[in-house]
C-alpha cells in the first residue's frame, strides 16, 4: 500500500529485525535524552531491543508495521488484535524523517485495520507531541500512572504469606478478575508468561480467603525491566504484589506503574523509598470500562 511522499506501509520482515531493534533503541533514546536528559533503554547495545520483535511476532505474527521510505524503515508501530480491543504498542520514528507524517501514517493504517473495536494505548504525558497525535486522531485519556521506581538499597517489607507463584490452573481466576476490574481480555498474554519456562517471566497472586484478588507479572530482560501487567481489587494486595515482584529483580531497578488516583497505595510506596520518574497516560478510541479496581499497565507487552 503506498502513501505520499513514497511512503509505503507493510508488514516488519523476520530479516529486519536487528535493524528495527537499533531504530527502537536509537529514537526512544534520543527524546529521552534531548527532553529527559537520561535514555530509556541502558547500555550501548541497541539489540537488547530485539525484545520487541521476538516476543510481539511470537504473540501477534505480522502486526508489527513499518514505514518504508526511499529504501529505509522510517518508522515502525506494533498492534496487537484482543477479544474486546487492539492495543497500540511502542511507536517509534526515525529522527531523520521529522515532519514526514509516518507516526500519524502508522497510526492511521493501524485505526483502519482495528474497524469498529476500541483502540487502547499508554503513552508518555511528557511527550506533547504524542499526546497530540493520539488526541488528534480522537483517543481520549482514561487514567494518569506514576511511573515509579524503587532504589536497590531500600530495604523492603516482607514477602506477603498470602503471595504466591501464578500458575496454568490460575488462568480462569486471572481472566475474570482482569475482566471485571478492566473490562478487557487478553487471554493469550496471560498464556504466554504462565508457559514460560524461563527467569524471563515472573507472575504472583494474591489470595484473601482462598480467592485471587489480584495479580501481577513482571519482565526481567536487557531490554525491559518492568512490573506489570497485573489487576488488583484493593491497594493492600498490589503493595503485597509490588514488594514480591521487586524482591526478584537482585540489584535491578525495575519500573512500575501505579494510578495516580491511588493514593493510600503511592503513600505506602512513598515510605519504602519509591520515587517518581516519569508520568504517562492510558488512553482510548472508542469505549471503554473505568478501573473498578487496580490497574498496572506495562510496555512489554503493551497489550491491556
Amino acid at each position: 500500500m503506498s502513501y505520499a511522499d513514497d511512503m509505503e506501509v507493510r508488514s516488519l520482515r523476520n530479516d529486519e529485525w536487528d535493524h528495527l531493534a537499533r531504530l527502537i533503541f536509537h529514537s526512544t533514546n534520543d527524546w529521552y535524552q534531548k527532553n529527559l536528559n537520561r535514555q530509556c533503554f541502558g547500555g550501548d547495545d541497541p539489540l537488547v531491543c530485539r525484545i520487541f520483535p521476538e516476543v510481539y511476532e511470537a504473540l501477534d505474527p505480522g502486526c508489527c508495521l513499518v514505514a518504508e521510505v526511499d529504501g529505509t524503515l522510517a518508522g515502525s508501530c506494533f498492534y496487537h488484535p484482543r477479544e474486546t480491543h487492539v492495543s497500540l504498542g511502542i511507536m517509534n520514528a526515525d529522527p531523520g524523517f521529522v515532519g514526514r507524517g509516518v507516526a500519524r501514517t502508522l497510526l492511521q493504517e493501524i485505526i483502519n485495520r482495528s474497524g469498529d473495536q476500541p483502540i487502547r494505548l499508554v503513552s508518555s504525558a511528557l511527550n506533547i507531541d504524542s499526546y497530540s497525535l493520539y488526541t488528534r486522531a480522537g483517543f481520549q485519556p482514561l487514567a494518569i500512572y506514576q511511573d515509579m521506581i524503587v532504589p536497590t538499597e531500600v530495604e523492603l517489607p516482607p514477602i506477603s504469606s498470602r503471595i504466591r507463584t501464578a500458575t496454568l490452573s490460575d488462568l480462569p481466576a486471572i481472566l475474570a478478575l482482569e475482566d471485571q476490574i478492566s473490562g478487557i481480555s487478553r487471554e493469550k498474554d496471560w498464556r504466554y508468561f504462565l508457559n514460560d519456562d524461563s527467569s524471563t517471566w515472573r507472575g504472583f497472586v494474591f489470595e484473601t480467603d482462598g480467592k485471587i484478588t489480584g495479580f501481577l507479572f513482571s519482565v526481567n530482560h536487557p531490554g525491559s525491566r518492568m512490573l506489570g501487567p497485573g489487576v488488583m481489587r484493593s491497594h493492600a494486595a498490589a503493595f503485597e504484589l509490588i514488594v514480591a515482584q521487586l524482591a526478584t529483580f537482585e540489584g535491578e531497578t525495575p519500573l512500575f506503574l501505579v494510578p495516580a488516583s491511588e493514593t493510600a497505595l503511592i503513600q505506602s510506596l512513598y515510605k519504602v523509598g519509591a520515587r517518581n520518574c516519569e508520568i504517562h497516560l492510558s488512553q482510548v478510541l472508542g469505549d471503554a470500562q473505568d478501573p473498578k479496581g487496580i490497574t498496572m499497565p506495562t510496555f512489554m507487552p503493551e497489550t491491556g
